[in-house]
């Protein structure tokens, strides 16, 4: 068989952007190439609303795994390059399915072509015809059987203006954009399930995420710190190029502990946050920030305290698991390898001077009133002078 193989690769939302196709088109190959290695064994052809990737045999498959991890891709086959010739089609796919097929016991196949070179001289249902016939020709006598709707194997053919490939297997990809095409956004890291499940999914809609994480150590230990630089890891393989922001965050909090309402110690921590947050993504040109929060599930998250919370910036918050239950969070945080990590016993910075009582519908003049009592900017100020940045993809 070939020592070639072309891998086939499907993108949808990108084929519904009109006249701005060609820029998410470019930033997906852009993606892929950083994604494989630098090999001059490897070409890249793109035909209309497909990427091909030509490459040596030996190293398809594994290749080929790196795509699961890359958004903006809908599916992706393995195939063969070769002629229109439906004789040379039918005897790859006689060599496909005879190792499949049990003596006596009926096997179900179709052949479904795509055709979008339309210069080609047959249509779609003859090209079907034609190679699924000669196939039939040798081995129906074997129990060999067309059925489109039970196939048990689906020889596919693509004929484009670049070359013709032949496949029988689809995987399916993250979907989604292309990381990069929608701009870069900050992520509150917190170490637990959600954060990283929220910086994945903005990642599948084409935002380059970075990460910030507030910091405790005097109180909590390192096992945070080791615990975010683990979870950051795992995210940016799906989009690669982010920094990490590490803040300390211990005088902050200890000032918010000695000065401030006990029961709104949570929500002031959390304002913070996301003042210093909205500092870096300025000062480093990102377009918004993002958190895990997901309404009711802990009692920083009702309306009340989203909205005291929201309100101490102008910029865009993104909470893409806003609607979601636990549940839900779970199974992507498993899919995406990031769970059992979270679910490591280390608290974050929230859990440190935590209330007893603390409050689910914080009024923001109260909380202003705290703010008030401490000298919350020096501290900001020193906490932004003393920033750790790590770049993810050296770690």
């Amino acid at each position: 068989m070939c020592d070639q193989r072309t891998i086939l690769v499907r993108y949808n939302e990108i084929a519904l952007k009109g006249r701005n196709r060609k820029f998410f088109e470019k930033t997906l190959l852009k993606n892929i190439k950083r994604s494989l290695p630098k090999d001059k064994g490897i070409k890249y052809r793109v035909p209309r609303g497909r990427i091909m990737i030509d490459l040596p045999t030996a190293v398809a498959d594994e290749y080929a795994d790196r795509l699961k991890k890359i958004p903006g891709i809908t599916s992706y086959s393995i195939g063969i390059t070769m002629d229109p010739d439906f004789d040379e089609i039918a005897a790859l796919g006689v060599q496909w399915i005879e190792p499949l097929m049990q003596t006596g016991t009926e096997f179900k196949f179709c052949v479904n072509t795509r055709r979008s070179a339309k210069t080609f001289p047959q249509t779609s249902p003859e090209i079907n015809m034609e190679v699924g016939s000669r196939i039939m020709s040798q081995l129906s006598t074997k129990g060999l059987v067309v059925n489109i709707k039970e196939s048990q194997f689906t020889l596919e053919i693509e004929i484009g203006m670049s070359g013709t490939v032949v496949f029988h297997t689809r995987e399916m990809g993250l979907g989604g954009l292309p990381v990069g095409s929608s701009g870069s956004v900050l992520c509150l890291l917190s170490g637990g399930i959600d954060s990283s499940v929220a910086a994945y999914q903005m990642a599948c809609r084409g935002c380059r995420v970075h990460f910030v994480f507030f910091d405790n150590q005097p109180f909590l230990g390192r096992g945070g710190y080791d615990k975010v630089l683990k979870l950051s890891k795992i995210v940016n393989g799906y989009q690669r190029r982010a920094k990490l922001f590490v803040v300390p965050f211990q005088d902050i909090q200890v000032a918010i502990r000695d000065n401030c309402r006990e029961e709104n110690r949570v929500v002031l921590y959390r304002r913070m946050m996301y003042r210093i947050a909205n500092e870096i993504a300025t000062k480093y040109e990102m377009l918004g920030l993002v958190t895990g929060e997901s309404l009711g599930q802990v009692a920083s998250q009702t309306l009340e305290n989203l909205a005291a919370v929201t309100c101490v910036t102008s910029m865009n918050i993104f909470r893409p698991l806003i609607a979601m239950n636990k549940e839900g969070i779970i199974k992507i945080a498993k899919e995406i390898e990031t769970y059992d990590v979270s679910i490591q016993p280390q608290p974050d910075c929230c859990s440190v001077f935590m209330p007893d009582n603390p409050v689910t519908r914080g009024k923001i003049h109260f909380l202003e009133n705290d703010e008030g009592k401490y000298p919350r900017n020096v501290l900001k100020e020193e906490a932004l002078r003393d920033i750790e940045t790590i770049k993810v993809d050296l770690l």
